[in-house]
């Protein structure tokens, strides 16, 4: 597939405007950051050490528990900015995870660094450089590093705001597992993007699908003599946020059993139903199919790296399930090749 996104039918001169202004906004941006020192990471203040004692210095010491209370910290202080915006508390996630591993931590860590790099943009018009997705195992050390400059960029806005009521960092267990971490990260990532004037949108949403396309689009290619990439389903108007999460789980479940014949450990999870299904909602669980399929990689090392999905411009949730059943479609066919492979060799 190719990188760039199609234009939403019928309107091509508003989709190369947006392109255009796009360009213009990232030309901007780098101009900016080279001109500036602020705009590195780092140079707007420092975060406190770990509360338990442990060094930094020693990465292998670092624990779960660390990393959780970062991800804590961080919240009281997104508390204190939204009590000052005079903002009402989130609704809760409706993801909940178990057997959470370290890189699944850290891609969620990536949103919630995400979010409060949007943030600090928003309000301080300060753009900080991102924490690069890893390839190899993450230890809780390399979560810890995302978090805490996702704390950084919160401490900016807090200071800039004129906060200046402190918050104390608690210790947490020894026994705190990733899967606890995991929840605490996608909860203070609806706290951050109940701060921004830009939330979370279809959009967004789109373009993690879009990458995860790439991704198994990837995968289906080292389908022996395999079918053709299917394509797009149609276009089906009038779709919420609540149908593309839906679409979505399917996927995940699709996941799981090419997971399992491969022997690959992947999350499990739970959702709530406690409220509307809302854009933000949708990001957790689209940034999770694309970790986990992009660890699928791993056991297909022939497979080509997967293109780059760039942002689409205005998007409806109906897009965005028109693309995940695209996905649907991909990750059915991988699902069927693996299930009969496993059967063929007596798996």
């Amino acid at each position: 597939m190719r990188a760039t996104s199609t234009s939403v039918k019928g309107q091509p001169g508003r989709a190369s405007r947006q392109r255009r202004s796009a360009l213009a906004v990232s030309l901007l941006l780098a101009i900016a950051t080279a001109a500036s020192p602020v705009l590195a990471r780092g140079a707007d203040g420092g975060t406190p050490p770990p509360v338990s004692g442990r060094r930094l210095s020693d990465p292998a010491s670092i624990l779960p528990a660390d990393v959780l209370a970062r991800v804590e910290l961080l919240r009281a202080n997104a508390a204190l900015i939204r009590d000052y915006m005079g903002k009402p508390p989130p609704p809760s996630p409706l993801l909940r995870v178990e057997a959470a591993q370290p890189r699944e931590v850290y891609s969620q860590a990536l949103n919630l660094e995400e979010r409060a790099n949007r943030l600090t943009f928003e309000q301080v018009r300060i753009v900080r450089s991102e924490s690069i997705p890893m390839r190899d195992a993450a230890r809780p050390a390399d979560v810890f590093a995302v978090v805490d400059g996702a704390l950084a960029a919160v401490l900016l806005v807090k200071r800039e705001m004129g906060i200046d009521e402190a918050v104390a960092e608690q210790i947490r267990p020894e026994a705190t597992t990733p899967s606890e971490v995991f929840n605490a990260a996608i909860a203070g990532g609806s706290e951050l993007n109940q701060l921004l004037e830009q939330q979370i949108s279809p959009s967004d949403v789109f373009q993690l699908v879009t990458a995860a396309v790439h991704s198994a689009a990837s995968l289906h290619a080292e389908i022996p003599d395999g079918p053709k990439l299917p394509l797009e389903p149609p276009f089906e108007p009038n779709k919420a946020p609540a149908d593309v999460f839906g679409r979505l789980e399917r996927c995940f479940d699709l996941i799981r059993q090419i997971a399992a014949s491969l022997g690959v450990e992947i999350l499990r999870f739970e959702v709530s139903t406690a409220h509307n299904v809302t854009p933000n909602d949708v990001s957790d669980l689209a940034a999770l199919v694309l970790e986990e399929l992009n660890h699928l990689h791993l056991s297909f090392p022939n497979a080509s790296a997967p293109a780059r999905a760039y942002y689409p411009g205005k998007r409806f949730p109906s897009h965005v399930y028109q693309r995940a059943g695209l996905l649907e479609l991909i990750l059915a066919d991988l699902a069927r090749h693996r299930g009969g492979a496993t059967a063929a060799s007596g798996g």
